[in-house]
């Protein structure tokens, strides 16, 4: 199929207001050839046609998916709005008054209710403070992102030129263009009111950047490409001075040194970029130091993650920990490292966090990734009552679900299908019960309908994208 998609059949575009013809729906017919032998090259002719025939339900997931990937594609592609850190308020600006330095506010931060101007601002874990949307620089750079990621999707699928245009633009909108890019720098990143300087914490602000360069590789063969050749050595140049920045910052040194899920998705953002780069051999050596600076070190032998288990939202954040560690196994895996199956040794580690009064002594080491997706899945299925540390979250079952399953392929372990029917179950439960967010309630609103998506990316080993969350 060529680029052009406008002989998409009327029962395939959208029928409301907009009129703009944009897909919304998988039709084989218009499914683009190039993009069919991506597929094949990515995962092996003879595993994807496995993976498809094999299960009849993956039929119908990829329906699911590209049905959810064009209502996002279509909702990022008419919205015409500026994305750029120089819209923000001025009062909102950096402590620079630079209005291209980016700027985000420290998430866990609150107004001192004991001195008359709030501050100093004290930390309440895990207690998202509202404030942070008054700075729409994180909220932006993650659209950017998310959108670029959705409407190359919505290229892939379809051939539909109109979401490449778009991408070319976003890019160019907030990191190339003179009068709206961002500085290459995170100095203001989670920001304390009252402070000069970001924090540590706002280097994670980052990370997701993967999810463009995934979008960028999709759309390379695309008309709006070709008409910017420029596009990718200007961006490049852009991430080059980034990396030399996080080189020679106190706060990044912090972030790559930190032993939970800071440190896990430094490391996720740090190789996409050095991968975006063509620095291969940069990229190969940060995963081999993963194996132990990153999986060995935060996996029990039970499968707890007693760096996030230690923390208010102690489930919550063992899922997203989790997610980053599958995220690198699977660029590890493209540059031939093994994190999977990876054990570190058993060891008693000292931990300290905020709001403690003493630091404990824990057990680390001597667990796998599957033995982590595992005890969550478990813990998953069971009562909420039953997990065994304190929690004030909730749990996105979704996401455990897809990571589960995304296992099951990896490790082909009995267990799995047993297990997978029990978090099911737990899912359908608690979405008949209306259970709902914070306290322990299981979140069942939440996750994305992409873990087919998510699937064949690991299939593929990256080599057609990341599963972006």
């Amino acid at each position: 199929m060529g680029e052009s998609s406008n002989d998409a059949s009327e029962s395939l575009v959208d029928k409301d207001e907009f009129h703009d013809g944009l897909p919304t729906a998988f039709n084989e017919a218009l499914f683009p050839e190039s993009s069919q032998q991506t597929l094949k090259a990515g995962i092996g002719a003879k595993a994807l046609d496995s993976y498809m025939n094999d299960d009849p339900t993956n039929i119908d997931a990829r329906a699911e998916s590209v049905a959810y990937v064009l209502r996002q594609a279509n909702i990022a592609y008419r919205n015409d709005s500026v994305y750029s850190v120089v819209i923000k308020p001025k009062s909102k600006r950096a402590p620079s008054g630079d209005v291209h330095d980016y700027t985000s506010l420290a998430r866990y931060y609150w107004k001192n209710p004991d001195t008359e101007d709030g501050l100093p601002y004290v930390r309440h874990d895990g207690k998202s403070n509202p404030d942070m949307e008054s700075v729409w620089d994180y909220r932006l750079l993650r659209k950017v992102f998310r959108d670029c990621y959705y409407m190359a999707h919505g290229y892939f699928w379809t051939g539909e030129t109109r979401y490449a245009e778009k991408i070319v633009s976003r890019v160019k909108e907030w990191f190339l263009e003179e009068a709206t890019h961002m500085n290459p720098n995170l100095k203001y990143g989670s920001l304390i009111f009252g402070t000069e300087m970001g924090r540590a914490q706002g280097i994670l602000d980052m990370f997701k950047v993967f999810g463009m360069f995934d979008a960028l590789k999709m759309i390379e063969g695309s008309a709006a490409m070709k008409a910017e050749p420029q596009i990718i050595p200007d961006l490049q140049r852009w991430f080059n001075s980034y990396l030399e920045w996080i080189n020679a910052s106190p706060e990044a040194t912090q972030e790559r040194n930190a032993h939970n899920n800071h440190g896990t998705y430094f490391t996720v953002q740090y190789i996409s970029i050095l991968e975006f780069l063509g620095r291969n051999e940069e990229a190969t050596a940060m995963a081999k130091d993963a194996k132990d600076r990153r999986v060995g070190s935060q996996i029990r032998r039970d499968g707890a993650q007693p760096h996030e288990t230690i923390r208010p939202v102690s489930y919550f954040y063992s899922t997203f920990n989790l997610q980053g560690l599958m995220l690198l196994s699977m660029q590890a895996e493209s540059h031939g490292v093994d994190l999977w199956n990876h054990k570190g040794p058993i060891e008693s580690k000292t931990m300290r966090l905020n709001g403690l009064q003493k630091p404990v002594d824990v057990e680390v080491g001597g667990g796998t990734i599957e033995d982590a997706v595992r005890y969550l899945a478990d813990y998953g299925s069971r009562d909420i009552s039953e997990w065994p540390y304190p929690d004030a979250g909730g749990r996105s079952l979704k996401d455990v679900l897809s990571m589960a399953r995304t296992a099951s392929l990896i490790y082909k372990s009995d267990f799995w299908p047993e297990l997978i029917e029990r978090l099911e179950d737990k899912l359908g439960e608690t979405a008949v019960q209306g259970e709902g967010k914070g306290d322990g309630q299981a979140v069942v609103e939440d996750g994305e309908p992409n873990g087919f998506l998510c699937e064949l990316g690991f299939l593929s080993k990256a080599s057609l994208w990341h599963c972006y969350r």
